[in-house]
């Protein structure tokens, strides 16, 4: 069948894609029948976004702003996986870039979801991918995405990515410690095309961009919730169980462990 046209199908349809390029109840996912409920309705809020746009090609349009603050283990780096692939699949010449809190996240986590993810989608003959870099087959230098260090020191790497007849679109993975400087630099990449950005994390931090866009200042320019690990179903409940006894369900640890709201003291 001609998969090109099923991917033009999927362009505002991102769970629609999620749900059609992995081998749900199959394989390596014999144990799945497709994603979590809060995975199903961030898709389908994204899904809505870029319909709401209407993308013509070439007039520039709001950025798609979506953030999600969540507990521990409920999926963020498997949904950071999903939303690279489905950019990459429905957007020729898409321009992104992952980066996460620390170099250990990105390689061993994030990254590694995606190379995951990568192996098991319908589309993987399309890509190749490195430790470093996920791009179409002979157009790596115009259609890819990048994994990125997010250093300060580091923070030029997230300027200049611009895809004004595309999606210049940025991942970032446990946002909390990720330096506002960052932040700054690639509203840079946001500014032409059909731009995204997506923060998800632990709020850790009672202060940063990550705390202002979920729970501060920020919080109505963009899609936000936070996301209670005791409502997804990849959760160990005896585990979070004991946590509450331990620490108390209304304590800052089990607030933004558990809860995935931010603390109260910082």
């Amino acid at each position: 069948r001609d998969l090109s046209a099923d991917m033009a199908q999927f362009y505002s349809d991102p769970l629609g894609f999620v749900r059609y390029v992995f081998p749900w109840g199959r394989d390596l996912l014999t144990q799945h029948p497709g994603p979590d409920t809060w995975q199903e309705e961030f898709l389908a809020e994204l899904g809505a976004e870029v319909k709401a746009r209407n993308f013509d090609g070439h007039t520039p349009v709001a950025p798609i702003r979506m953030t999600r603050a969540s507990g521990h283990g409920i999926g963020k780096s498997t949904m950071s996986a999903w939303l690279a692939l489905w950019v990459m699949a429905t957007r020729p010449r898409a321009k992104g870039t992952v980066t996460a809190n620390t170099s250990a996240q990105l390689q061993n986590k994030t990254w590694a979801q995606l190379q995951h993810w990568h192996k098991l989608a319908i589309v993987r003959h399309w890509f190749e991918i490195s430790t470093e870099k996920m791009w179409m087959r002979d157009q790596k230098e115009s259609w890819f995405v990048a994994a990125t260090s997010h250093e300060e020191k580091n923070s030029e790497a997230f300027a200049g990515q611009h895809a004004g007849d595309s999606t210049s679109f940025y991942i970032f993975d446990e946002s909390s410690g990720i330096s506002d400087k960052i932040f700054d630099v690639a509203e840079g990449g946001l500014t032409d095309g059909e731009a995204m950005e997506f923060l998800f994390g632990n709020p850790t931090q009672n202060s940063g961009k990550f705390y202002r866009v979920n729970f501060g200042s920020e919080r109505n320019g963009w899609n936000h919730r936070s996301i209670d690990s005791r409502a997804s179903r990849f959760t160990n409940k005896v585990l979070i169980a004991e946590w509450a006894e331990r620490y108390g369900e209304d304590s800052d640890w089990f607030r933004f462990r558990v809860k995935g709201e931010a603390p109260r003291v910082g």
